[in-house]
């Protein structure tokens, strides 16, 4: 493992990521600004979902043509530029138009990034990328309690503070590309000797699976906060610390969750996860007190600990095309999911708040059921995937 690049890596995700868990936390505050239905606050998340999703699959195939190293630093300055931009935009059109470049900054960052990492990262696949994946689990967490420490300080114009950091960010990982591109040409001398074998039939179950993950991670981050002010009556400042409880323990599920799929497999830890996080948000909704916050903790855990695991199960499908593949993984299910949320908006507007969160339950268990026919199989009768190892069916 080349620990230095993977650090830096993950410092750039943790710059490109802030911006995404920020937006959520000054949701509340752009509404009252802008005077937003729950729809158009719905399509703030699902524009900076799109932008930083749908076209991802654009550039990780353009990343798997040619190297492409210099869309590392440029991905960091532009997601941090737009978000820069959110609380100075006068109207309602030129606040989308900000989070749609911020969030074209972070299209442009997953797929080099996770490709990059993914040579650098040594034998312990789910371990090294999982370092590389917190990065930007942390960047979530801390989004929140960033941008409301911004916002009591300067007040929401302050968020052009954030370039600072970003510059810093873009300029170390800038300092890393040639160590990435001796372990890019390591890489390319070990795959030539081993090639691997494409499954499109397990990768689109696996885009499914992530897909509806997707919806239940955006839906969480969107509706939330919401929730606690419009129906729990909760001030609008505890939304920072929610948030960052949920996406922090994301975090640390992230790290938990890796060693145990390099142990036991990636299979049955995805399963296990997932399918705790249906009953767990049942109990956040049941009881939103001290007992229902530690349950949404948990289900943060559980579903965004799955993210690096199933990041792996992508390239391992697709291995001859990893940033394509980290695009799909990271981007176009995002997109898929951000479809969901602003189609969910829709529904708290006829229906309520409530039922858009017993929907989310019901959309993470579905997600759970698509996973239990998703085959894969590594050496030592682990069920996890690696690349060259094939398993029957999907």
């Amino acid at each position: 493992m080349k620990r230095i690049p993977l650090v830096i890596l993950s410092i750039g995700h943790l710059a490109v990521d802030v911006t995404g868990g920020a937006i959520p936390a000054i949701l509340p505050l752009l509404q009252a600004e802008f005077h937003l239905s729950y729809l158009l606050v719905a399509a703030i998340i699902a524009t900076s979902n799109i932008t930083s999703s749908i076209v991802q699959p654009v550039f990780g195939l353009a990343s798997d043509k040619a190297a492409a190293r210099y869309l590392l630093p440029l991905g960091v300055l532009l997601a941090v530029a737009g978000f820069a931009f959110v609380g100075l935009a006068p109207t309602y059109g030129a606040l989308l138009v900000a989070v749609a470049v911020s969030g074209i900054g972070s299209a442009i960052y997953h797929p080099e990034a996770s490709k990059s990492a993914s040579y650098v990262v040594g034998q312990r696949r789910a371990t090294g990328m999982a370092l590389f994946s917190v990065g930007g689990n942390i960047g979530f967490a801390l989004g929140p309690i960033t941008i409301i420490a911004i916002v009591a300080a300067l007040g929401i114009r302050g968020t052009w503070i954030m370039v600072i950091p970003g510059i810093v960010a873009a300029a170390a990982v800038a300092a890393v590309m040639p160590a990435i591109a001796r372990a890019n040409a390591a890489h390319d001398q070990r795959r030539a000797q081993e090639p691997g074998r494409s499954r499109p039939g397990a990768m689109t179950l696996l885009v499914s699976i992530v897909a509806a993950r997707s919806v239940v991670y955006g839906g969480l981050l969107t509706f939330v906060p919401l929730y606690a002010v419009n129906v729990l009556h909760r001030a609008p400042g505890e939304n920072g610390l929610l948030l960052s409880l949920l996406l922090g323990s994301g975090a640390a599920g992230t790290l938990v969750a890796a060693p145990i799929a390099d142990r036991f497999g990636k299979r049955v830890t995805m399963l296990v996860s997932l399918a705790l996080v249906a009953p767990l948000l049942a109990v956040y909704i049941l009881m939103p007190g001290p007992i229902g916050i530690a349950a949404l903790a948990l289900s943060g855990a559980c579903l965004i600990g799955t993210f690096t695991i199933t990041l792996l199960l992508g390239q391992d499908f697709m291995p001859n095309r990893l940033a394509l593949a980290s695009a799909l993984m990271i981007g176009f299910t995002t997109g898929l999911g951000g479809l969901g949320v602003a189609l969910l908006g829709r529904v708290a507007d006829l229906f309520g708040l409530a039922t858009v969160l017993w929907s989310l339950v019901g959309i993470a268990g579905a997600g759970f059921v698509l996973t239990l026919p998703l085959r894969v199989t590594e050496p030592r009768g682990r069920e996890s995937a690696i690349p060259g190892h094939v398993a029957p069916g999907l």
